[in-house]
């Protein structure tokens, strides 16, 4: 839980290994929790990787199991109204969680065995009416288009940046300093073309075409 989680800012997180992924070491120490717990039939599982969309999708999820119900969904951080198993630490040369390729994959692979939803942060951004309607499709309700309306509104980058049960403004300024780099920064997508020079775009690429050679999966990394 991380209101037991204790750390005073003078000093980086400590991490370990977890079957060969690194993780901090809060994590490692309950591993044993995380590996044997039991999943209901209904339960739902939010699946992504740091920084990639977690926070906007739960908050979603809360609104659309809600029926737009923003006094319900806002009862707490979202940290605490949803259980993390992932920490944010300062970088520490090595990719906490493991590689993101070998994430990505590895979820489309399990569509063979599993009832999985894939939604891609483009395609939210893009048309996020139709990317909602879908989610809500997935876990079984039907809403209608006040209801959906007034999701996309409390949803919106800008209203959620300003809501303190989502902006993670309510963590400790040692943990997160926000006056450095708030946790939600601009929500855009292609914003990577203001921070890579030329040669980092095309080590990148050269690197996904490499790393995605053995897939179907596909991404767009800037609005078509």
């Amino acid at each position: 839980k991380m209101g037991d989680f204790k750390f005073d800012g003078t000093e980086r997180l400590t991490v370990d290994y977890v079957k060969g992924i690194l993780q901090p070491t809060p994590t490692c120490d309950i591993w044993d929790q995380v590996w044997n717990f039991q999943a209901k039939p209904d339960d739902l599982l939010i699946s992504t990787y740091p920084k990639a969309g977690t926070t906007w999708t739960q908050e979603i999820v809360d609104l659309i199991q809600n029926e737009g119900d923003v006094d319900k969904s806002q009862r707490a951080p979202t940290h605490v109204r949803f259980p993390f198993i992932e920490w944010i630490i300062p970088s520490i040369g090595f990719v906490c969680w493991g590689s993101w390729y070998d994430h990505v994959k590895g979820w489309w692979e399990a569509k063979d065995q599993h009832r999985i939803l894939y939604l891609f942060y483009e395609d939210m951004k893009k048309n996020p009416k139709h990317e909602f309607r879908k989610l809500a499709e997935f876990i079984g309700r039907n809403l209608d288009d006040k209801v959906l309306e007034k999701i996309l509104h409390h949803t919106s980058f800008d209203v959620m940046k300003q809501n303190p049960m989502a902006n993670y403004s309510s963590i400790p300024t040692e943990i997160m300093n926000h006056s450095i780099s708030p946790f939600m920064r601009k929500g855009a997508v292609g914003d990577w073309k203001n921070h890579f020079t030329v040669a980092q775009n095309e080590r990148f690429d050269e690197d996904y075409k490499k790393k995605m050679a053995d897939t179907s999966l596909t991404f767009h990394f800037q609005f078509q």
